[in-house]
């Protein structure tokens, strides 16, 4: 298959696809309006460099509980952001100025980088299928597995982007009463999102 097809393919999907990134950027979009949701919408291309050395280099030499201690963490992060998240809409507005945009931004994006790094899905992703991918791609052409990976990220930060960019206009259509119970609704679902987190990796874990 094309690389250029492929990475767009597989970018795309882990674009759409429920996660916690996914749940964050709609409600960094929220919160922040556009430009914090597409920050958010950027976090794989800041971290992934982390990962991709670490599935490169070290992911083998690690211990079996390495991957689950990671998820552990992203989950008590996912926790703490939905906590900040539900208490912060007590006092929510949708009118705030240029300088709280662009303070929301830089918060989404940290929170949105350090997520993705406290993750298994990313390392995961690389180790059992991108990096794969890259490396068989890159014995026939180096061209072609750069093209695959920069299409893969093309993919999901453009799918996550144009989330961010159709969630923060919905915001007009909102009133303060309704926008602080959807930020509720955010700060739970990323609660939920942690404690399935916690249910499905603590146990290794510990082990």
């Amino acid at each position: 298959m094309d690389p250029l097809l492929l990475g767009l393919a597989l970018g795309l999907g882990a674009g759409i696809s429920p996660g916690p990134l996914f749940v964050l950027v709609v409600t960094s979009a929220l919160r922040g309006g556009w430009r914090a949701g597409v920050l958010a919408a950027f976090a794989p291309v800041v971290s992934d460099l982390v990962v991709i050395a670490g599935v490169l280099l070290v992911l083998d030499l690690l211990p079996s509980r390495a991957l689950p201690m990671l998820a552990v963490a992203g989950g008590l992060f996912l926790l703490w952001t939905a906590f900040v998240t539900v208490r912060d809409a007590r006092a929510a507005t949708l009118a705030i100025s240029e300088e709280e945009q662009r303070r929301a931004g830089r918060q989404a994006l940290w929170q949105a980088g350090l997520l993705n790094l406290l993750s298994p899905h990313p390392w995961l992703f690389w180790a059992t299928v991108l990096g794969p991918l890259a490396v068989s791609t890159w014995r026939d052409s180096s061209a072609g597995a750069i093209l695959l990976v920069v299409a893969f990220y093309v993919g999901i930060v453009g799918a996550k982007a144009l989330l961010a960019v159709v969630v923060s206009g919905g915001r007009r259509w909102l009133t303060d009463v309704s926008y602080r119970r959807l930020l509720v609704a955010a700060g739970l679902m990323l609660g939920v999102v942690g404690v399935l987190i916690l249910v499905e990796f603590l146990p290794a874990a510990l082990s």
